[in-house]
């Protein structure tokens, strides 16, 4: 699969924003609501360098060569392996190799070829919807929240004897589809590094 998560679920819904903004019926335009959701999303896929939906029986080859015992795959949590061919040859799982969860590939009684694109793993990964982690849903609403409560980015406000300022320096300023430092602490569980 490649990295374009175009066309995944967002991680809430339009109605969970309206009720996080404490907004009434029809007090915000679900158009608006799915950008900015959909946005929020990306961010957070951009963050954790994942997917994060499930894919199943997602096929790869690796680019990379081994020449090691070990390979990892690169979208979590890995939840099934059903196929692992190298060099053209299927290997067994339990005999040939083991996996993990954590995307973990290990090659029984030798090591993974040293060629490029000599290994080829049909696999499925990532979290069915019912069981997503429910950080993704917390951190997509925040981030949707500040860019609908603060379209225009505005730092400032005063009208009259009220005065209202928004954050303007650091992450997560209000208006922005940006993290904010407390938002990537919570996500860094879920993030693959390279």
């Amino acid at each position: 699969m490649d990295e374009d998560t175009g066309g995944f679920p967002p991680f809430a819904t339009p109605e969970e924003l309206r009720i996080f903004l404490r907004r009434e019926q029809g007090q915000l335009d679900e158009h608006l609501a799915v950008l900015m959701l959909d946005m929020a999303g990306d961010a957070i896929r951009a963050e954790t360098r994942q997917i994060l939906d499930e894919v199943v029986d997602d096929e790869l080859t690796i680019d990379r060569p081994g020449g090691g015992r070990i390979l990892c795959l690169p979208e979590l949590p890995v939840t099934a392996v059903s196929a692992v061919v190298e060099h053209g040859v299927a290997l067994t799982h339990g005999v040939d190799y083991t996996w993990a969860g954590s995307g973990v590939l290990t090659r029984i009684g030798r090591c993974w070829p040293t060629e490029q694109r000599a290994v080829t793993v049909t696999y499925t990964h990532g979290y069915p919807p019912r069981r997503r982690p429910g950080i993704l849903r917390t951190v997509a609403l925040q981030i949707a929240g500040r860019a609908v409560i603060n379209p225009e980015q505005v730092t400032q406000l005063s009208i009259g004897d009220y005065s209202r300022s928004w954050q303007t320096a650091g992450t997560g300023r209000t208006g922005r589809i940006e993290l904010t430092d407390w938002e990537r602490t919570q996500l860094a569980e879920l993030r693959r590094y390279r």
